[in-house]
Order: C-alpha cells, then structure tokens, then sequence
C-alpha cells in the first residue's frame, strides 16, 4: 500500500498546522459554523426541491383524474 505520510508519528506539530489555525481556534469555530448553516441551508433546499415535485405531480395526476376518490359506499373497509 502506498503510503505518503511524512511523518513516523503524529505530534502536536502536526496537529497544530493547518491553515485556519489549531484544533480550538477562532477558525476552527467559523469554519464549523459555515458548514452547519450550509448544511442546513441544503437541506431545507432539498425539502423545498421534492415538495414542489410532489406538488406538481399531485397537480398532474388530479387533471386526470387519478387522484379521484372512489364513491362512499358507507361499508367499512
């Protein structure tokens, strides 16, 4: 297996060295902060997205009459 890691352990060094700052840092908590609120933001999207198809599909199957309820007969099912 290739093995590309410069490192024979992983030391503080190491963890502290990204480009936003250390594991507590200010960067680290705006960084978190930006990916939640774009998560949520793409999920609300995405509910949006297939409740608008649903409602179009719903729409469509009405016009033809599919979605027609049967007649009540009064008998329990």
């Amino acid at each position: 297996m290739f093995d590309s890691f410069p490192f024979d352990e992983w030391g503080d060094d190491i963890a502290e060295f990204w480009t936003w700052g250390g594991g507590g840092s200010t960067g680290t908590w705006i960084l978190t902060v930006l990916g939640f609120t774009v998560m949520l933001i793409t999920f609300i999207g995405f509910v949006r997205l297939e409740n608008g198809k649903l409602d179009h599909q719903a729409e469509a199957l009405r016009a033809t009459g599919a979605l027609d309820r049967p007649p009540d007969t009064g008998q329990a099912g």
